[in-house]
């Protein structure tokens, strides 16, 4: 029997990573119903926006005689409503991809890791998703001005905002009280949870430009074999919509940050123990009985 991944427990590095797979194989198909049901429209929406940013990309590159020296192209010009529109619409993807996935862990947890409906989902949904949009946008800003100045502020802010998202969903925490938790609880634990981080974000990373990766070299190849640089509007409209489509890959990241909650929530107070040992007989459920340190 497959045991189900347990969230209430503390893992090394290597068992965060590992258990991250395991619990999306175990869930993967209603998992990705869930992303497409409740992401779905946000990942549409930007996907659109920016094909038509493209479009016009496209056609300006184009369109410019680089021998003449080329015209002047005002910002609005190359970059309109519809990048805007698309930013809009990328961030709203990501709070949603957050929301939904964080939400459907936490009542995976309070079923005693069985699967959550969708309309149990949308529950958590319709009350989280403002929130988290609107503190994505405050801990965008905070991350950029961050990086900004000489980037290291920037990375080291990274560990702190992404348990920030997991506290607020499964404590119902305000913003104020969810990052300051964050720093309660990465501390002493800061390197732990920023090298997971970077592993997870590196895989995905790989895992985007694997699918992206084809088309954009045709598309560069189709860029300089003309007697001018030209851009193809077939290859270019093309990866944006695998773009798109591999954002279905932050699913990995958000069930990774939802370990390490847990992991840094059961390093300050143990609450997982305290559980199990309180249930410690009842064999109504399979138990996930690999060790660990205390």
């Amino acid at each position: 029997m497959l045991l189900k991944i347990e969230f209430k427990k503390r893992r090394d590095f290597g068992q965060i990573i590992n258990d991250t797979f395991t619990f999306i194989r175990q869930n993967f198909k209603s998992l990705m119903t869930t992303y497409l049901i409740f992401c779905g429209l946000f990942v549409l929406g930007g996907m659109l926006s920016m094909l038509l940013q493209q479009y016009k990309t496209v056609n300006m590159f184009n369109g410019t005689d680089i021998n003449s020296g080329g015209r002047n192209i005002s910002f609005t010009d190359r970059f309109g409503f519809e990048y805007i529109l698309a930013i809009l619409f990328s961030l709203a993807g990501y709070a949603s991809t957050a929301v939904a996935i964080l939400s459907y862990i936490a009542i995976y947890i309070q079923k005693g890791n069985q699967t959550p409906t969708t309309d149990e989902v949308w529950a958590y949904f319709k009350n989280y998703f403002l929130k988290v949009f609107g503190s994505s946008l405050l801990l965008s800003l905070m991350i950029g001005v961050g990086l900004l100045f000489c980037l290291l502020p920037g990375l080291w802010l990274i560990p702190f905002t992404s348990v920030v998202f997991p506290i607020m969903i499964m404590e119902n925490g305000s913003f104020g009280y969810s990052f300051n938790r964050s720093f309660m609880l990465i501390k002493d634990n800061f390197w732990l949870t920023f090298g997971t981080l970077i592993v997870v974000y590196i895989i995905v990373y790989a895992c985007m430009t694997v699918v992206v990766l084809p088309t954009t070299l045709l598309s560069m190849i189709g860029l300089f074999s003309h007697s001018r640089p030209e851009m193809s509007l077939m290859f270019t409209m093309l990866t944006t919509v695998l773009q798109y489509l591999c954002q279905a890959f932050t699913i990995i990241p958000m069930v990774t940050v939802a370990l390490i909650y847990f992991n840094l929530l059961e390093e300050k107070e143990n609450i997982g123990l305290m559980e199990r040992i309180s249930n410690f007989g009842n064999t109504e459920k399979a138990i996930d009985t690999r060790p660990e340190e205390y």
